[in-house]
Formats: structure tokens, sequence, C-alpha cells
């Protein structure tokens, strides 16, 4: 394999200038992981948090394919901030990077590494958020707008429908959405492709949308996802009199139905809906999306939530997290749309190295939405029940029987 020629002698000297930076600047919410080489040359892998299974488990698994083909892997984590990634992905440049490999979580924030990158004639692929990025040579991607409509039917399946259930309620279903950073692109792309069918079912008179019919009574901005998520589903189905989220929500017009778009506001649901409010009012910690995290509390609502609501309640929501898994073993998520990064990672690998070489990657002739030409492969969704958790989840080897236990 050849990679493009370098200026050693100054990639070193910049290199050593910013290990002493980083090393000033390090903090607790940066992770990095350092594999081994055989001089095939340096891939940085830029991914938003550690905290998410679907980013863990992606990082692990570009890192072991990467230094299977001999290269040396710098992989680090956001904590979730754009501009965290922005100044790491910045970095890699920096030390020396011959290519880098980003889920990017704005493409703002990216655009002065974007730059130096195009400049150098560094590749860049992009990796699972299907955003556009200036300078790529590839798109490893999941299509937003497929997720966000994937989950809409889903619970638009899970809800009585008055025309054919004669135990369908006299009332429509009372929806609550829950969704990201309105100001992360993806997260408003997936929103917008769910309120479509969502929209269709409320001309319909199937559903009515109780919360979050707007991008901004949905969105986390400015909060933690999962933080916000739970204070937010608490604050809809507490008593009157229990103000959790600062405004008491009106208990009859509480969501019969939750809509969580992505993996974080999942697991804030799901903390609400399985784990009692502390003392203090303060909601508590949000399930880890470790894989070998500590199971969740035990399925019952805590006692700030009206009991018999909260177990009535369909949720539908996204990930795999193993706090979201279990939810879904018994009975407190209805369902959650699943996509495995794993299937992305040889399409990304086999770009770097094809990028490396001057050759043209290999594609699988799909054409996600927003991505403007750029070569790019695609991994779909599933929409995952209970019943589909050993198929789907254990026998793929995301997920052990013992995680479960």
């Amino acid at each position: 394999m050849t990679t493009p020629s370098r200026r050693r002698t100054a990639a070193l000297v910049a290199g050593l200038l910013a290990v002493a930076a980083l090393a000033a600047g390090c903090t607790s919410s940066t992770a990095r992981t350092t594999g081994t080489s055989d001089g095939a040359g340096v891939i940085g892998v830029a991914l938003p948090q550690s905290d998410d299974a679907q980013w863990a488990r992606a990082g692990e698994a570009l890192r072991d394919e990467l230094t299977g083909r001999g290269y040396r892997v710098d992989v680090q984590f956001a904590a979730g901030d754009a501009r965290t990634q922005g100044s790491q992905v910045q970095n890699m440049l920096t030390k020396g990077a011959d290519a880098v490999v980003v889920a990017p979580l704005s493409v703002d924030d990216l655009d002065v590494a974007l730059q130096t990158a195009v400049a150098d004639g560094i590749p860049i692929v992009t990796f699972e958020r299907a955003l556009a990025l200036p300078g790529a040579g590839f798109a490893a991607a999941v299509d937003p707008e497929a997720l966000g409509r994937a989950q809409a039917q889903a619970l638009l399946s899970d809800l009585p429908d008055a025309a054919t259930d004669d135990d369908a309620p006299s009332t429509p279903p009372r929806v609550a959405v829950l969704t990201g950073d309105a100001e992360d692109a993806w997260a408003v792309r997936r929103y917008d492709a769910a309120r479509e069918v969502l929209d269709a079912a409320v001309a319909d008179g199937r559903i009515e949308i109780v919360a979050g019919a707007t991008l901004d009574d949905a969105a986390t901005t400015g909060d933690d996802d999962a933080t916000a998520a739970e204070r937010r589903t608490r604050a809809l189905l507490a008593p009157e009199e229990t103000d959790v989220a600062g405004s008491a929500e009106d208990t009859a017009a509480a969501p019969t139905a939750i809509l969580a778009l992505t993996d974080a506001a999942t697991r804030g649901v799901v903390t609400a809906l399985t784990t009692p409010l502390p003392d203090d009012a303060t909601p508590s910690p949000s399930a880890s999306g470790s894989p070998s995290s500590t199971p969740a509390a035990s399925p019952s609502p805590g006692p700030d939530l009206d009991a018999e609501l909260a177990g009535q309640v369909t949720v539908v929501g996204s990930g795999g997290d193993l706090a979201t898994v279990q939810a879904l073993r018994d009975g407190i998520v209805d369902a959650t749309v699943f996509v495995d990064p794993r299937e992305l990672v040889p399409w990304a690998a086999d770009a770097v190295q094809a990028l490396l070489d001057g050759d043209a990657p290999r594609v699988d002739g799909s054409e996600p939405a927003g991505l403007d030409g750029v070569p790019s492969a695609t991994a779909g969704a599933s929409v995952v029940r209970a019943r589909d958790i050993e198929s789907l989840l254990l026998d793929t080897g995301w997920l052990t029987a013992d995680d479960l236990s």
C-alpha cells in the first residue's frame, strides 16, 4: 500500500507541539485509544461521545479493523460537544494523520479542520451521520430520514386504531415527541421525517400530538439529551402537584405514547419510567450507555409518577444501549429502531485504503439524502421488539445473555 508523501520533519515538529498542547489541555471528557502500526499510516477517528453504546462499539470496531490493516489508530470522543470535535480533528491533522474518519456533530465546527485537510490532501471519510462535509471523499452513512420514518411508523403500528380496533379508545392516542438539539442538522432531519409520518396520522384523526408538535418544543437544546428527556417525561406524566421540570403539566392531557428520536432521549425516557425520583426532586442520573454498565433499576415507576398512567404509555425509541434493551425486554419500551454501526466499518476502512492509494472507493449504489453526490454506502435500520432481541442483538454479538441477566 502506498500513502501520500508527507513532510515528515515538519509533521514531527508539529506533532510534538500538538502533544504538548494536548497534555496541557486534556480533560476527562476525552477518550483516546491508540493501536499498533506496521508503518502503513496513522488514521484519526473522531466520534461524538463514548457514553452511547452506538459510538463506543463503533470506536472499538473501527480501531480493530484499521489496526488489523496495519494502521496506527487514534480514536477520540468529543463528549457530545461540536467545538471539541473540531479541535480534536484539527489536532489529528496537526500531528500528521494520513486520513480521518469522523462522525460529524456539526459541519460548521469542523470547517477549519476540513480546510486544513483539503489543503494538505488528507482524505476525510464521513461515518454514520450523513452530513455533507466539504472535501469528504466517502460517506459510510445512515440516512436520518429513514430512521425518523421507521420510528414513527413503528409507533403508529403499535397504537390502537379506532377504524380497525373495536377496543380502541374513543379519543385518539396522545403522542409526545422528544428529539435532540435543534441546532443539530442530523436531529432536525430525523424529526422532520418523523413528523411527516405523524402529521398524516393527525390529519386522519388517528393521533393527537400533545407535546413536541414543533421542533423547539421537542428538542433538548442547551441541555444533556438524556437528562432533558427524563425531566420532560416526568413532567408530562407526573401528577399536577409534582413540579419536576419547573412547570407542571396537566395530566388530563398526558401522553399515552412517547416517540424518543435519539438514543440519549430514549435512555432518559427509560430512566423516568423505571427509576424513582430522588427525595430532593433532582432527576436521577440517566442510565449509562456502556454495554457493560450496571443493569437498570427494576421496571416500576417512582412515586412521583402515576403508576397506572406510566404503565400504559407506548414508547418507541432509538438505539441498542443496554438500558434500552432491558426496558424492551421488560415491556417498558415497545420498540426501538436500531442500526448496527459495525456494518459500516468495512466500508469506511476500504474507503480509507482506497483514498490513500489514490483509487475510487467502492460504493453500494445508495444515494443518501444530503450528501451532495459523495460516494457512499449505507446501513439500514431494524425495528427491534422484545421478540427480536435474540436474533438481532444477541446472535449478532451486540449484547450477550449475561448483559441482560
